[in-house]
């Protein structure tokens, strides 16, 4: 039987016994190829809430650390050490590599947005429930913190693709730029 019932053309050629061998070629396709991808995985270590290449969580990786990194300082000795970890951690050669892209890099597994984890694991300030800070002034600039803190600390990588954006602007913007001032001068 026929799902698409009895479909003729103009000349009354019968479309129905094509249809239901193209509906089950284009059905077993596709079968095929998830039954692939998922046996070429299983020889592959599966990574969850992070992406690209080497260690999810390495000794000395940014944002991870003692209660000082969990929320936003609220008391001074927090906030010296927060500032000392975290800004004398120059960037790692994952983080720029990861930040600049290259071909073939796996997609971030974002899910309203499409901003993914290279390092993630426990330790890190939102693996599982953020803790939210106690006191109602850190409380008030969280969102503030919170941005800082993303793009310088944790998730340095997104600052780095930032910055190749900028520049990738700044190198296609210069020469149309020269090149009006160019004419405006031949112009005038």
């Amino acid at each position: 039987s026929s799902l698409s019932g009895s479909v003729t053309n103009w000349r009354g050629c019968d479309y129905s016994i094509a249809f239901d061998s193209m509906l089950t070629r284009s059905a077993c396709r596709l079968a095929g190829l998830r039954r692939s991808s998922a046996l070429r995985a299983a020889g592959e270590k599966v990574r969850k809430q992070s992406f690209g290449y080497g260690d999810e969580a390495p000794p000395g990786a940014p944002g991870f650390g003692g209660e000082h990194q969990l929320y936003p300082p609220e008391t001074v000795s927090n906030t010296v050490k927060y500032i000392s970890e975290n800004m004398t951690n120059l960037p790692k050669k994952k983080e720029i590599i990861e930040g600049f892209g290259y071909p073939g890099q796996r997609a971030s597994a974002g899910g309203l947005c499409t901003i993914g984890r290279i390092y993630y694991g426990p330790g890190r300030y939102d693996y599982g429930r953020p803790k939210m800070p106690k006191g109602w002034f850190a409380n008030f600039f969280y969102p503030v913190w919170e941005f800082g803190h993303l793009m310088f600390v944790a998730d340095r990588w997104v600052a780095w693709r930032v910055l190749r954006h900028l520049l990738g602007i700044a190198i296609c913007y210069i020469p149309f730029n020269l090149q009006m001032r160019w004419n405006k001068q031949m112009i005038e």
